[in-house]
């Protein structure tokens, strides 16, 4: 079977070393595929990114509207800035 199907969470956006999502590069699809991050959310890390740079600590993430302590609990595993 093709890759897809043996590995549907295989994606190309994902560091290919660590299976994490760069925040710093992600689009807002990708950044939608974390848990507890949709439409809005993804909107304002990208916001973010625009206006003040990249993340230099993927916990800088919680200085976007909406990203709280519990919701960087669930999705630290997940992101990364490299």
């Amino acid at each position: 079977p093709p890759r897809s199907t043996l590995f549907p969470y295989t994606t190309l956006f994902r560091s290919e070393l660590t299976g994490k999502i760069n925040i710093n590069t992600a689009t807002l699809d990708e950044l939608k595929s974390l848990p507890g991050i949709g439409e809005s959310k993804a909107q304002n890390i990208i916001k973010y990114r625009t206006e003040k740079g990249n993340f230099t600590d993927i916990s800088k993430i919680k200085e976007v509207e909406g990203i709280g302590d519990s919701l960087y609990a669930q999705i630290e595993a997940y992101i990364t800035i490299e």
